[in-house]
C-alpha cells in the first residue's frame, strides 16, 4: 500500500507530450522513404521521354563524324545517365553545383568503362590513365576532333566525346525542364545541342529530315504540352481538346510548308552549311619535314647509303602494275619540292585543298580505279622515314605490329595528295594494311585529257624553259598536247646519277632549286635522274598553264619487294574534273643506260663554267645534311626562339602545367565570378541605401533583408507584407510555435501547464511558449529566459513605421534602420551553413526575379506559396495577437504622424492593415 506522501508525488507528475509516444522511424524506413521520392510522376516520365529524344536526335549529328554505330550506343549510354543524375537531383533539390559535380563524377567514373576502354584496371575500373584520357578528350579533344579526317573509328579516345554530349545534354535538358515550369525555356537546352551537333559536324548532313521536321515537332508538340499544364482547362476540359487539335493542324502545316514551300523560297538552293570543321586550320605543321624529292640520290649508286639494292619495304597483295606513293609534292619555293600543309588543288596562292588531318581506320574518299587491299611490312634496316607509303586513293588505314596503337595516333593524312605523315617514322617490323582504289601504269598517255587551268606554283619565275619549251610545243595545239610533247622531248635527254668518286659525271649536282633547273635546261643535252626531269616537267607544265606536282614513289618488283633502285619520281596534272592524271617516268624519263656525252659536257663547262653547289648560306640547318643531300627550302623559316624562356608553356613540366591549366585557372575564374556577383550585390545595397527619399531607402533596407532570406532559399509569402514575411522566415529558422494545449479533456490531464511569455520575450519572438519542468510548481516558476529569435518582426514594424506614416524618416532614423537590417542579415545568415552561405553569395535569384526598377520580390510561384498546411494560430484573450505585436512606429518626436495617433505596445498597429508589399 503506497504512501500518501508517494501518491501525492505521483499525481504531480504530468502525462507525457503526444510526441513522446510516437515511435520514430527506423533507418530502413527512412531509406524507403527517401527512395519513394524518387518514382516519378507522370510528367516527370512525360518529360524524360521528349528529353530522350531531342537529345538523341541532337546526337544524330555525329552519324557523319564517326564510323559505324559505336558513337550511338556510348552516347545513349551517356543519355540514360544523365537523364538519372537530373532525376535523383531535380527530386532532391540539389543546388545547380551539385548536379555539376554529379555530372563530372559520372563522366571520370563511367566514361572508361563505358566509351573509352583502355588503360583499365581489371577491364572495368578507369585507371589514371584513363582520367587523363577522360580530362584531355573534355578540353581540347574537341579541336581534335575537327582538325582529324572524318569518319573517326568509333573507338578509343574519340568515344568520350559523344558519352559526354549525351552525358550534359540530357542532364541539362531534364534539369531545366524538372527545375523550370517555362514551356519555352525547357527547349533552349535542345536547341542549343542542335546547333552544337551541326557545328561540330562535317559538310554532309547527318539525317536532314530527323534533326530539320522530326525535331521541330516534337519540340513544338512539348512545348505545347508544358504550356498546357500551367493553363486551367476551360470549360470542364474541353479547352484542352481544343489546344490539341489546333497544335496539331500547326504543327502539320508547319511540315508541309518546310518540305514543299522551303525549299523554293530565295537563297535555298545551293546554300552551304556553316561548320567549324570547314573554317578551323589544324596545327599540325607537315613543312617541318624535309622534302623526301630533296634525298633523291640515298637511293641511286653509287652511293654512301647503299640503299640501291636494299630491300626497304615488302608489299603483299598488291597487283602487278601498280605504284606505291611515297609522298604527292605540291609546293615550290624555287628552292625544293614540298608538301604544303594545305593541298594546292591549282589555284596558286589560295590552295584551297585540305590539310594533314588525324584520320581513323575508315577514310572517306573518292576516286577513280579497282579496289585493292595490300599489307605493307618494313624489314630489318628498311625503309625509315616519316612519309607513309601507299597506293592508289585511300580509303582504309589499318596498323598492326607491336606499334600499331601508337602509329594510327600519330598519323596525318590528306586525303586531296593522297599522303600520309608519321611524326615518329616507320621502323623495323611495323606492319600496316591499306585499303584502296588502285590503278596500273599505262604504257602509253591518252590521246586527250580535260585539263584544268592554273598552276600549283608561282610561274613568273620560271621563264628560263621558255627556251626550251617553245620550240617542243609550236607545232602543236591544245594544253594537255604540250605538256606530253614536252614529256617525250625529255626522253630524248641522258640519265644520270652523278657517277662514281671521279667519273666525269661527278659534275652533274643532286638537286632541283631554280638555280640547278636553270642549268638543266639551258644544257645542249638534258642530264639527270628522275629529281631533275620530274621536277623540270612539273615547272613546265606550270608554265604552260596547267597545275602539275610531283610524286615520289616506287613500283615493287614481282615478288612484292621495293629496293632502292624501284623509287622513282613522276608527275600529276590536274584534270577539270578535280581528279589528277600521272605521267609516269616511264613516259618522260630517258633510259638509265643512256648515260651523258662527255665531250658535249665538257664544251658546255667551256660556255657556262663548271657547275657547283649552291652557296653554304643559303643551306638551312633543318635540312637533310650530307653529299648527296640538296636544300630544302621548306625549312626556309625564322630562327627558333629561346626554348629556355620560362614564361612559354610549353617549357614547363607536365605536372606544372596540369595544375596551372586545369587547377590554379578554373580557381582564379571561380574567384573573379564570385567576387563580381559578390560585388554586384554590394553595389546594389549601397544604392538602397544611398539613393533616393528616405522612405524609399527605408523600404530598400527590408528588400535587403528579404533577399538575403532568398538567397538561403528561405520560404516567403507570396505578395504578403513585411510582418507576414518576418513570421515565416522566424517559422522557418525555429520552427512554428506549439500550441497551447488544453489541460484537461474528459478528465485527464494531457499536458504540463504552459504560460505564456512576457511581453518583453514576445516582442523579441512572438508567440512562443516555454513548458514548465516536469515536477515544477507553476506558481514557483521563474520566467523562462528567450528563445533564440531573429528580431525580424519588430523590424518589419518599424520599416512599416516610416513607410507608412505622413513625414519623412530623418536620416538618422534610416541610418539607425539600416545597422538594425545589417544585424538581421548576420543573424539569418548565422543559422545557416557554409556551404548554405556560399550557395547564398552566389545565388542570382534576386537578380532574375526583381523588377527592372529594383522594386518588387517577384519570387517564383512554386518556390514561394502559402504553406497550405500551417495551423491558424490562436489568438489569446488579454494578449496582443501575433499580428499586432512590434508593429509601433518608432518613437520620434515628430507631431504629424498619421494624425500624430500613437499605439502601445499591446495594440494592432496600422501596419498590419496596410497594403501588401513595398510601397
Amino acid at each position: 500500500m503506497s504512501s500518501p506522501m508517494s501518491a501525492g508525488a505521483a499525481g504531480s507528475i504530468p502525462a507525457p507530450p503526444p510526441s513522446a509516444l510516437v515511435t520514430p522511424p527506423t533507418a530502413g524506413e527512412r531509406v524507403r522513404t527517401q527512395l519513394a521520392r524518387l518514382r516519378p510522376s507522370t510528367a516527370h516520365l512525360v518529360d524524360a521521354g521528349f528529353t530522350v529524344v531531342l537529345v538523341g536526335l541532337a546526337l544524330v549529328g555525329f552519324r557523319t563524324t564517326f564510323f559505324g554505330l559505336g558513337w550511338l550506343w556510348v552516347g545513349l549510354a551517356g543519355l540514360v545517365i544523365g537523364l538519372l543524375v537530373a532525376h535523383v537531383t531535380a527530386t532532391f533539390r540539389a543546388p545547380g553545383v551539385l548536379t555539376l559535380l554529379a555530372v563530372a563524377a559520372a563522366y571520370l567514373l563511367l566514361g572508361g568503362p563505358l566509351a573509352v576502354r583502355e588503360d583499365l584496371i581489371a577491364g572495368f575500373i578507369p585507371s589514371g590513365e584513363t582520367f587523363a584520357t577522360l580530362v584531355h578528350m573534355a578540353v581540347p579533344g574537341w579541336k581534335e576532333l575537327l582538325t582529324a579526317l572524318p569518319p573517326v573509328d568509333s573507338e578509343g579516345p574519340y568515344m568520350a566525346l559523344p558519352f559526354l554530349f549525351g552525358l550534359v545534354g540530357a542532364s541539362l535538358t531534364y534539369g531545366v525542364a524538372r527545375r523550370w515550369t517555362g514551356a519555352v525555356t525547357a527547349l533552349v537546352a535542345p536547341v542549343l545541342l542542335l546547333v552544337a551537333s551541326i557545328v561540330l559536324g562535317t559538310l554532309t548532313p547527318a539525317a536532314v529530315l530527323l534533326q530539320g521536321a522530326v525535331f521541330a515537332l516534337v519540340a513544338i508538340g512539348w512545348t505545347a504540352l508544358r504550356s498546357n499544364r500551367n493553363r486551367p482547362a476551360l470549360q470542364n476540359g474541353a479547352g484542352r481538346t481544343t489546344r490539341a487539335v489546333t497544335t496539331a493542324a500547326l504543327l502539320a502545316v508547319a511540315t508541309v510548308g518546310g518540305f514543299f514551300v522551303g525549299p523554293m523560297l530565295p537563297g535555298a538552293a545551293g546554300a552551304e552549311r556553316t561548320v567549324f570543321r570547314a573554317s578551323l586550320v589544324p596545327p599540325f605543321d607537315v613543312t617541318q619535314y624535309a622534302s623526301p624529292l630533296a634525298g633523291f640520290r640515298q637511293y641511286t649508286e653509287p652511293n654512301g647509303s647503299e640503299l640501291f639494292d636494299k630491300t626497304l619495304l615488302t608489299v603483299k597483295g598488291l597487283p602487278a602494275g601498280v605504284p606505291v606513293r611515297i609522298a604527292a609534292l605540291d609546293s615550290y619555293d624555287d628552292f625544293v619540292w614540298g608538301a604544303g600543309n594545305v593541298a594546292n588543288l591549282g589555284t596558286g596562292d589560295d590552295p584551297e585543298g585540305t590539310s594533314f588531318r588525324k584520320v581513323g581506320s575508315h577514310i572517306a574518299a573518292e576516286g577513280v580505279g579497282d579496289p585493292v587491299t595490300a599489307t605493307v611490312g618494313v624489314p630489318a634496316g628498311g625503309y625509315s622515314d616519316v612519309w607513309l607509303p601507299t597506293f592508289g586513293t585511300v580509303t582504309g588505314l589499318d596498323f598492326g605490329g607491336s606499334r600499331g596503337d601508337q602509329l594510327a595516333d600519330d598519323l596525318r593524312f590528306n586525303v586531296d595528295s593522297n599522303t600520309g605523315v608519321l611524326p615518329e617514322k616507320l621502323q623495323a617490323g611495323d606492319t600496316y594494311t591499306v585499303s584502296a582504289l588502285a590503278q596500273k601504269v599505262d604504257a602509253e598517255l591518252p590521246k586527250n585529257v580535260d585539263v584544268a587551268d592554273g598552276t600549283v606554283v608561282d610561274s613568273q619565275n620560271l621563264t628560263f624553259v621558255d627556251d626550251k619549251i617553245s620550240p617542243w610545243t609550236e607545232r602543236v595545239d591544245g594544253q594537255w598536247q604540250k605538256v606530253v610533247a614536252v614529256a617525250k622531248a625529255m626522253q630524248d635527254g641522258a640519265y644520270t646519277d652523278g657517277g662514281a668518286p671521279g667519273d666525269y659525271q661527278n659534275v652533274f649536282l643532286p638537286g632541283h632549286s631554280l638555280r640547278r633547273m636553270t642549268q638543266f635546261m639551258k644544257a645542249t643535252q638534258l642530264a639527270g635522274n628522275d629529281e631533275q626531269y620530274a621536277s623540270a616537267l612539273a615547272l613546265a607544265a606550270n608554265r604552260l598553264g596547267v597545275p602539275a606536282r610531283v610524286v615520289l614513289g616506287a613500283e615493287p618488283d614481282a615478288t612484292g619487294a621495293i629496293k632502292g633502285k624501284d623509287v622513282h619520281a613522276w608527275v600529276e596534272v590536274a584534270r577539270a574534273d578535280g581528279s589528277w592524271q600521272p605521267i609516269y617516268w616511264k613516259q618522260f624519263i630517258p633510259d638509265r643506260n643512256k648515260k651523258p656525252q662527255q665531250l658535249i659536257q665538257k664544251s658546255e663547262e667551256k660556255k657556262t663554267g663548271a657547275q657547283v653547289p649552291p652557296p653554304a648560306a643559303n643551306n638551312p640547318p633543318s635540312v637533310l645534311q650530307g653529299p648527296d643531300q640538296a636544300q630544302n627550302a621548306t625549312q626556309l623559316k625564322n630562327p627558333p626562339k629561346d626554348d629556355e624562356n620560362p614564361l612559354n608553356p610549353d617549357n614547363w613540366p607536365d605536372w606544372l602545367r596540369w595544375l596551372i591549366f586545369f587547377v590554379v585557372v578554373p580557381l582564379l575564374v571561380l574567384l573573379v565570378v564570385y567576387g563580381a556577383i559578390r560585388l554586384a550585390k554590394w553595389l546594389r545595397r549601397r544604392r538602397r541605401r544611398t539613393i533616393g527619399e528616405t522612405a524609399s531607402r527605408v523600404s530598400g533596407g527590408w528588400r535587403e533583408v528579404v533577399d538575403t532570406a532568398r538567397d538561403m532559399r528561405m520560404p516567403l509569402p507570396v505578395k504578403g507584407t513585411r510582418l507576414e514575411q518576418a513570421r515565416a522566415l522566424e517559422e522557418h529558422v525555429f520552427g512554428p510555435p506549439p500550441q497551447k494545449p488544453s489541460p484537461v479533456v474528459d478528465g485527464a490531464l494531457m499536458g504540463a501547464p504552459v504560460r505564456a511569455t512576457s511581453s518583453v520575450s514576445e516582442l523579441t519572438d512572438p508567440g512562443r511558449t516555454e513548458p514548465l519542468r516536469p515536477g515544477e510548481a507553476p506558481q514557483t516558476q521563474a520566467v523562462p529566459t528567450a528563445a533564440p529569435s531573429l528580431a525580424l518582426v519588430p523590424l518589419a514594424a518599424a520599416a512599416n513605421g516610416h513607410v507608412f506614416d505622413i513625414a519623412q524618416p530623418t536620416p538618422e532614423e534610416v541610418d539607425a534602420f539600416w545597422a538594425d537590417v545589417e544585424t538581421a542579415r548576420k543573424r539569418i545568415r548565422s543559422e545557416q551553413s557554409f556551404w548554405q552561405k556560399l550557395r547564398g553569395d552566389v545565388s542570382l535569384r534576386t537578380f532574375r526575379d526583381h523588377l527592372p526598377t529594383g522594386a518588387g520580390l517577384g519570387p517564383a510561384l512554386a518556390r514561394t506559396s502559402r504553406r497550405q498546411d500551417r495551423p491558424q494560430q490562436p489568438t489569446r484573450r488579454g494578449k496582443a495577437t501575433k499580428a499586432g505585436i512590434g508593429t509601433t512606429a518608432p518613437s520620434t518626436g515628430d507631431a504629424g504622424r498619421r494624425g500624430g495617433s500613437r499605439r502601445g505596445p499591446g495594440s494592432t498597429s496600422n501596419a498590419s492593415k496596410s497594403t501588401k508589399g513595398d510601397a
